[in-house]
């Protein structure tokens, strides 16, 4: 049985300990009842961590031996808190036509070990749209981005509604309560980050009572796979119900930041986004124009607060140019 990996401690996530200890997590497995899988657990498992939010959730593969003697790789999440509603909810899409042979899916659940608040569900092999988008190939880039759209579009169409309700008022709140608590009113930029909020908040309320949908919450291609035949969304850990809008404006914020991170600028997908959105409407998706430039806005602020609180390289730089993306935003809608 292999050593797993540097089992720092999490106080906030209790049972991360036990979920890398190699004997408990065999142990968990061969008491866990998971329709469909049949484990041979004789040999141990092999853990490799993909991804750590300290004191949210750590995301991880596990490799194991099924019945007939293949190496079976599955993805683990442990969480902080029980999240068997993740689980529930992967079930429900699944359920709604999502499942692992359809066009338009995700990954197979396959359980929620409670006592190790630990969910288990299919690694789906596939590229991620993400290196296909920013890659050199312009044909590429233009069906992943289609690809991307179409899943959208059938998902808020077809998905149930589940989650709690993502409402703009409270979004807002929040990215203000950050500013004005964390001490961020003496950057330089610091009269643009009220200025946006102020706008935000003027504008949240004239957007009570837009007819919500299923929502994933941090859609993004980073989060779609893409295989010769199927198109998977992973990551479900922000289900929601939304406006439409928002996770449209996700997507198209999301291209903004990769524009600006593989190409230096901003707008070096604007074609990419173009297209996006016309692929999506194609497909029966809708959003309201207004509401759209809104949750732009607002997310371009919710990056820039990403930016001041991580301080990678370059961080003013990128948050004052989020800031001025999403005033500008605003101004283009009121004008259009």
């Amino acid at each position: 049985m292999s050593k797993l990996v540097d089992s720092a401690s999490d106080p906030a996530i209790p049972t991360l300990a036990a979920v890398l200890d190699p004997a408990e997590l065999v142990k968990q497995l061969s008491m866990c009842e998971a329709p469909r899988r049949q484990w041979d657990l004789s040999q141990g498992v092999r853990v490799i961590v993909l991804k750590w939010k300290r004191a949210s959730r750590c995301t991880f593969e596990i490799a194991l031996k099924n019945a007939s003697g293949w190496e079976e790789k599955l993805i683990g999440k442990v969480y902080a808190e029980d999240r068997i509603d993740i689980y529930q909810t992967m079930e429900e899409l699944q359920q709604a036509g999502f499942g692992s042979e359809q066009e338009f899916g995700i990954p197979c659940p396959i359980a929620f070990i409670a006592p190790l608040r630990l969910l288990l569900y299919e690694k789906v092999p596939g590229t991620r749209a993400r290196t296909l988008i920013v890659g050199p190939s312009g044909t590429e880039r233009v069906n992943a981005v289609e690809r991307c759209a179409r899943w959208l579009a059938h998902f808020q169409a077809e998905a149930p509604r589940r989650g709690s309700m993502f409402r703009a008022q409270d979004y807002v709140r929040g990215l203000e309560e950050w500013f004005l608590d964390s001490g961020k009113s003496e950057l330089p930029f610091a009269y643009k980050a009220k200025n946006l909020t102020e706008q935000l908040n003027a504008a949240a309320r004239h957007l009570e009572g837009t007819e919500m949908c299923a929502g994933h919450g941090t859609y993004t291609c980073g989060q779609v796979l893409l295989t010769e035949r199927r198109t998977v969304t992973i990551d479900w850990d922000t289900f929601n119900l939304t406006d439409p809008s928002h996770d449209v404006a996700r997507f198209l914020v999301d291209l903004q930041r990769m524009a600006l991170k593989y190409f230096g600028s901003l707008n070096a997908l604007d074609q990419a986004a173009e297209v996006f959105l016309k692929t999506y409407a194609n497909a029966g998706g809708s959003y309201d124009a207004t509401s759209l430039a809104f949750y732009r806005a607002a997310i371009c602020l919710e990056r820039a607060r990403t930016d001041v609180n991580k301080q990678n390289p370059g961080w003013r730089a990128r948050a004052e140019m989020m800031l001025d993306e999403g005033l500008g935003l605003l101004q283009r809608d009121k004008v259009g």
